[in-house]
């Protein structure tokens, strides 16, 4: 018998374009960022309805040496007191660390990874929600079942016509949330 998406009960989102926009593409400030609309509402669902919520979040800011890490705990910071005054909680931010476009997979799949393995799950239990083509094969690689939302750069990956076998594809996370946590 195939699981459905219902059956899994550990989601991994992608931090940017996912829960959270980030104006210029470039912010390193925590006053930069912004949740998406719904998208602390929507963890909040999930949390609710028996989800496990993990956030994963690249090192762009700091490989591009526009933050520290003191910054890029500050900028999470800020997207999870969004999440936990919505009524949701994040259980682990998983940190993708800096790697050029050949390695990024390797290493994006490796934390994600660690991650399930932190979180008692594993990919088969899990659903990667995210915006690029990038982030879809990381989980992809570690076994999840990818998810794209139109967020973000969505629809630019939608278009590209390169998403991993299986891939489902939603509008937004509020939209997931609602199929998922009726």
């Amino acid at each position: 018998m195939t699981a459905t998406l219902r059956d899994v009960k550990l989601l991994i989102v992608d931090r940017d374009g996912v829960v959270a926009r980030d104006p210029d593409g470039r912010t390193a400030r925590a006053s930069g960022w912004q949740s998406l609309p719904g998208s602390a509402a929507a963890i909040a669902r999930l949390v609710h309805g028996g989800w496990r919520v993990a956030m994963m979040a690249d090192s762009g800011p700091l490989a591009r040496g526009a933050t520290d890490m003191a910054g890029l705990n500050a900028m999470h910071g800020r997207l999870l007191d969004e999440i936990e005054a919505a009524g949701g909680h994040v259980d682990a931010v998983v940190f993708v660390p800096p790697a050029d476009a050949p390695a990024r997979l390797e290493h994006a799949a490796a934390s994600i990874a660690d991650a399930l393995a932190r979180l008692g799950a594993t990919g088969a239990d899990t659903v990667m929600v995210a915006d690029t083509c990038a982030d879809l094969e990381a989980g992809h690689a570690a076994g999840c079942r990818p998810v794209l939302v139109l967020s973000g750069h969505g629809c630019t990956t939608f278009d590209a016509d390169r998403l991993p076998p299986g891939t489902v594809v939603r509008p937004d996370l509020s939209a997931l949330a609602a199929e998922l946590a009726p």
